[in-house]
């Protein structure tokens, strides 16, 4: 489904229920000669096999769907071979050379609007098929064991691109993808692959012109300093009546030395939290002030975020102190709401990220086709949100446990 204009809403009525129905929506920019298999089959059999353990490339995704039986063919829709009495598995060439010509957007569009009518279950000891699992173990002990937690009042989105270190483009430039994720539950809204010659400032608008005025109005957009720019909070502002939590840094001098100055020291402290994890300790205190005449478009309070973390039963402590600005008074975000859409950002690192790094090996993946490495991480991110939304805490786990291809493709729920 390609972009609309910003401020159009896209037809949200019909919801598909299946992977091919949803993958049916991805634009075919193939031409009509010579095509035996439907794009819905070929994305597929990228995602079926990813959502596999040890398929990770073009390769090995041609290698499963070659040991797929005829039965399994059938439901993805191959096609049927009169004269040999059997349906064909596409090669790696069909594969690469079909990726290499779709719209990673409208791939991750499609793909969004069927995985949030999925719902997630509650977090459980045993992993979905039963088995015992570290990782399940600790989600299920952390939801029981922790205190109720902070609902904002509003949905938020983080915004953040991703260098993709192995696809390295002819002229030796690296290839970026730009995304945003949901913080509630990691589903990547939306995806713009960045050309060779700009960067992730110039696509931050049209990223967001992909998602539905439905989903990002009266939204908080979480981003880096990096986004810290005026235009951006003006077109979150003004044009699709969100709201914007920017972090500030030195790359706007003036306004960070601005913020900086700002009588903090008489400021109380109106969040505090503490979490232990990953082998060490943090602390975190949010002062918030409401401002007005800013040198920054429609801003109302700044925050002032200190961060003390420690390894594990050592006694000194680094400390961090970073600032950052929204466009919601005081009355429509409290404290522990901004703490929270500040925590919340680092979930398209921690969570996103970090999947497709280490659970899908996406830094080692060499593909560089055309479209191909952004159309890769969009399968990968399908993958991901379709396990975690199966309720696998462990990525890596649910993975192994879907090696029969069956049970993949009645995860996806392709009949």
């Amino acid at each position: 489904m390609p972009p609309t204009a910003c401020g159009a809403s896209r037809s949200r009525a019909v919801v598909p229920s299946g992977l091919l129905d949803t993958l049916a929506r991805v634009p075919d920019p193939r031409g009509p000669r010579g095509v035996r298999y439907q794009l819905a089959t070929l994305l597929a059999f990228g995602v079926c096999a990813m959502t596999t353990a040890g398929h990770n490339s073009l390769v090995t995704i041609a290698e499963w769907a070659r040991r797929c039986d005829q039965e399994v063919l059938a439901r993805l829709g191959c096609p049927f071979d009169p004269f040999t009495g059997r349906y064909r598995a596409p090669g790696e060439r069909t594969l690469r050379d079909a990726f290499a010509k779709v719209d990673p957007a409208a791939l991750t569009a499609a793909g969004f609007a069927r995985l949030t009518a999925l719902t997630s279950p509650a977090a459980r000891p045993l992993s979905p098929d039963g088995v015992p699992e570290r990782e399940q173990r600790r989600a299920h002990r952390a939801a029981v064991l922790a205190p109720d937690p902070v609902r904002p009042r509003r949905r938020a989105f983080a915004v953040d691109g991703k260098c993709l270190r192995g696809a390295v483009r002819a002229d030796g430039s690296r290839m970026f993808v730009l995304t945003a994720v949901r913080h509630d539950d990691a589903l990547t809204a939306a995806l713009r692959e960045i050309c060779a010659k700009t960067n992730e400032i110039p696509e931050f608008a049209p990223l967001l012109d992909a998602i539905d005025d439905a989903d990002l109005h009266e939204a908080v957009i979480t981003v880096d300093a990096l986004h810290a720019q005026k235009d951006h909070a003006r077109y979150l502002v003004e044009d699709r009546h969100a709201h914007y939590l920017l972090s500030v840094k030195n790359n706007q001098p003036t306004l960070a030395r601005q913020l900086r100055k700002l009588p903090w020291s008489k400021a109380p402290v109106l969040d505090r939290s503490r979490a232990r994890g990953h082998g060490r300790e943090e602390v975190r205190e949010v002062k918030v002030v409401s401002v007005d005449g800013l040198l920054f478009p429609h801003a109302r309070q700044v925050v002032h975020i200190h961060r003390k973390r420690r390894p594990l039963g050592a006694k000194k402590w680094q400390t961090e102190t970073v600032h950052a600005l929204t466009d919601l008074p005081a009355h429509q975000a409290s404290p522990a709401e901004i703490a929270s859409w500040a925590r919340g950002h680092w979930i398209i690192e921690n969570t996103v990220h970090w999947t497709k790094d280490v659970t899908f090996a996406e830094d080692t993946s060499q593909v560089r086709h055309h479209h191909t490495p952004a159309v890769m991480s969009a399968l990968r991110d399908l993958a991901r949100a379709a396990l975690d939304r199966a309720g696998w805490t462990n990525i890596a786990s649910g993975r192994r446990a879907h090696t029969h291809p069956g049970a993949t493709l009645n995860l996806h729920g392709i009949p």
